[in-house]
């Protein structure tokens, strides 16, 4: 017998009996309560980068690298923070295959988003050391700054959920 997603009941048993994402000492109340303050500052960080980055549109401060790679990180931010309104998804987690799948989905998105803010930070710290210290604006490096940002990342980020080493997500 196949269930969802071309799993059969015993592989969907054996994948929800090997999740991380129920083995915890936390009760369904207070997962509850995490998960409404974690989404809840979610949103109201993704209203706060919105407005961020609408002033820096408006204000045409995108001309300056430095201001856009201030905007790129804010759009980080802003991925994160709809990552963690995600979570309003798991409010009332079961044992299904259908919450096993939007846990691991977020907790994917979440390591990966804080990576993404880290790797610009270090990029905007660099860069801005550069033009302090060595009088030298590294225009040209713009696209090393972005496309590393966003693909380095992706090398590492999903190798914790091989074998769901993942952690309390």
């Amino acid at each position: 017998f196949s269930g969802g997603c071309g799993l059969s009941i015993f592989q969907r048993r054996r994948i929800m009996n090997n999740s991380n994402c129920s083995n915890h000492s936390f009760t369904l109340s207070q997962r509850n309560s995490l998960l409404i303050a974690t989404a809840s500052t979610g949103t109201c960080s993704v209203l706060f980068c919105t407005f961020a980055v609408s002033i820096l549109i408006l204000l045409r401060l995108y001309k300056h690298l430095v201001y856009r790679l201030a905007m790129y990180q804010v759009l980080a931010a802003l991925l994160q923070g709809i990552s963690n309104g995600l979570l309003f998804m798991l409010y009332g987690y079961r044992n299904n295959l259908y919450y096993h799948v939007s846990c691991k989905l977020t907790a994917f998105l979440l390591q990966y988003c804080l990576w993404v803010k880290l790797i610009f930070t270090s990029w905007l710290t660099f860069h801005l050391f550069c033009y302090i210290i060595f009088f030298r604006n590294l225009k040209k490096l713009e696209w090393l700054y972005v496309t590393t940002s966003i693909l380095v990342p992706l090398l590492f980020d999903w190798i914790p959920f091989i074998h769901n080493s993942y952690g309390v997500s």
